[in-house]
């Protein structure tokens, strides 16, 4: 990550945080256009994520790494759902906001935009149980948990998921 990118993305997540390592207080609404990308999974419902959204998040995921994250957090910011699951699960209780977790989210948040329904229920479990204040993230849950509602899993996409999941909750039990 360049340092100029760097100083931009930390004085965007001081603007909007007031307060290091806390999270906004949010407005009434967000758009796309008020932030950064890499905020979006704490900041807009899905409704307001499409397609065109997904590859901005893609593209600002590219040549990321996660410092201490090794082949799982390679994995997640390449779109593989289940490292991405994997890795917001274990960040659970979120306490503060720090850019390795925006980094992680947002790789869960593209898997999410790319149609896995474990990462767009995993997304709203994070949001629904985070700690950092925030009162919206409740409701961000909620409405990312009613897009897992809306968009029925075939069996095979419900196998899948739920290996995924297994594989994470089972995960460091060996």
């Amino acid at each position: 990550m360049s340092s100029k990118y760097s100083q931009e993305f930390e004085q965007l997540l001081s603007a909007q945080s007031g307060e290091a390592g806390r999270a906004p207080e949010a407005p009434e609404t967000y758009s796309p256009e008020d932030a950064h990308p890499l905020v979006w999974w704490r900041l807009l419902p899905p409704h307001q994520l499409d397609g065109a959204e997904h590859l901005q998040v893609s593209a600002a995921l590219d040549g990321l790494a996660v410092m201490g994250g090794g082949t799982e957090a390679a994995a997640a910011l390449a779109g593989d759902a289940t490292a991405a699951v994997g890795m917001a699960l274990s960040l659970i209780p979120l306490r503060v906001v720090t850019l390795q977790i925006d980094i992680v989210m947002s790789a869960l948040l593209s898997c999410a935009l790319a149609g896995d329904p474990a990462s767009v229920l995993v997304l709203s479990h994070v949001l629904g149980r985070c700690q950092w204040g925030d009162p919206s993230a409740e409701e961000l849950g909620l409405a990312w948990l009613d897009r897992h509602k809306a968009c029925p899993m075939s069996s095979e996409q419900f196998a899948a998921s739920e290996a995924a999941l297994a594989a994470a909750f089972c995960e460091g039990e060996e």
